[in-house]
């Protein structure tokens, strides 16, 4: 799986900007073959800020994604933001759940 992280503060005065190009991309995305999932959050200590989240079963999925014309609206919005936003992408070959928790605390005498 790879995981997308995309941090993006926005000025004030183009949030809505922002949000409605954002909910646009959304539905059209997470039917893409491959998306997992497509979420954005909003920051609780700043309004401004948010967090986009996109899982992708391969790196392939996400290459193709990359090259859709939304991605390039994406791109777009770089100009709405106050500051450089932070992308990362992360492989992930492994997860866990609630059950990597019950084993920690079992493990620690407290389970």
């Amino acid at each position: 799986m790879i995981l997308s992280t995309l941090r993006m503060t926005v000025r004030t005065e183009r949030r809505s900007d922002l949000l409605e190009t954002m909910r646009g991309m959304m539905e059209p995305t997470r039917v893409e073959r491959g998306c997992l999932s497509f979420r954005l959050y909003q920051d609780v200590e700043n309004r401004n800020t948010f967090i986009l989240i996109e899982e992708w079963e391969t790196q392939e999925d996400l290459e193709r994604h990359i090259s859709k014309d939304n991605q390039r609206q994406l791109l777009t919005l770089m100009d709405l933001l106050s500051e450089q936003p932070e992308l990362r992408f992360n492989t992930v070959s492994h997860t866990a759940g609630m059950d990597l928790i019950e084993e920690v605390l079992k493990a620690d005498g407290r389970g």
